[in-house]
């Protein structure tokens, strides 16, 4: 896979809006590409090099036209790799029937967009994007015996060892590329806000003064953090892959980042558990206190 920064596809038959939103976003230095033939895009025998990474859709879109398109749900074709979509809605409620029909739904915009939040929201989708590509490269650099196991516990403290943990049994699920964004946040988030209790505000903070790196770093290494672990244990059946997640930190509230609001999506974090909960797993379910997760794969 390619380090190059992804395109943006817009789809918007509305040539005001979509000259506006263009103007907007080349302004900001994104690579953006407009079509109001998804697939002739999506399927460009130059994406490995230039890839889309992010599809920014409006529900004025010619529904016809798109039900013969890659970009919905059942479509013959597959959709390459986890391309975020955003739709874009003239509709009071901001709920949009495209959110049920696209793939990888991953926020709605109200039209006329406000450009703060098309912004924060380009920012977030394809820093997402990029986040997914590289997990998936390691993916296809590794290969696994794991396939071959049906249970197994395992023990990690790091962020390092999360994300290999992450890589290893992603491996072991049919549809590893699906699963392996949605594990990562989930292991990632019991070290990282579970065992060294660092909360959204604080994390805010650590990121805005490029510190979250070292703090990582020191409360690895002193008490009471340095002592806790993660436990993941992994069954699989004839019928489901489940696993079970667990910290031994103070927990969180938990229900609040089930789904993505229009104050979190301004942020550059806080969105991985709602990520996890629609790309990768058919149930989420955690504890009242919010230290162990249970995560479900129907087969």
């Amino acid at each position: 896979m390619n380090s190059k920064e992804p395109r943006i596809l817009l789809i918007e038959p509305d040539e005001i809006a979509r000259n506006e939103i263009l103007n907007f976003l080349t302004g900001k230095n994104f690579d953006v590409v407009c079509s109001l033939k998804p697939d002739s895009i999506l399927f460009d025998n130059r994406l490995e090099t230039d890839p889309v990474g992010l599809i920014l859709i409006s529900d004025d879109y010619d529904r016809d036209v798109l039900s013969e398109s890659s970009l919905v749900l059942g479509a013959d074709k597959k959709l390459p790799q986890q391309i975020p979509t955003v739709v874009m809605t003239t509709i009071d409620s901001r709920k949009s029937p495209l959110e049920l029909v696209v793939h990888n739904w991953f926020h709605t915009i109200k039209k006329p967009c406000d450009t703060d939040i098309l912004y924060s929201v380009t920012c977030a989708a394809t820093n997402q994007f990029n986040h997914v590509r590289s997990l998936l490269n390691e993916i296809e650099t590794r290969s696994s015996a794991i396939g071959l196991i049906t249970s197994g516990t395992f023990e990690f403290k790091t962020v390092d060892e999360a994300r290999n943990l992450t890589t290893m049994l992603s491996l072991a699920c049919p549809g590893a590329d699906g699963i392996v964004i949605g594990l990562n946040e989930l292991l990632h988030n019991a070290v990282e806000h579970g065992n060294l209790e660092i909360g959204y505000n604080l994390k805010t903070e650590l990121l805005e003064t490029s510190r979250l790196h070292d703090e990582i770093h020191n409360r690895l290494n002193m008490e009471p953090y340095n002592k806790r672990i993660v436990k993941v244990s992994y069954t699989r059946s004839d019928s489901e892959i489940v696993f079970v997640i667990e910290d031994e930190g103070k927990g969180f509230n938990w229900q609040k980042y089930l789904t993505i609001d229009d104050e979190r999506i301004r942020s550059n974090h806080g969105r991985g558990i709602a990520l996890a909960k629609m790309m990768a797993f058919t149930e989420l379910n955690y504890n009242e206190k919010g230290n162990r997760v249970t995560a479900k794969i129907v087969l």
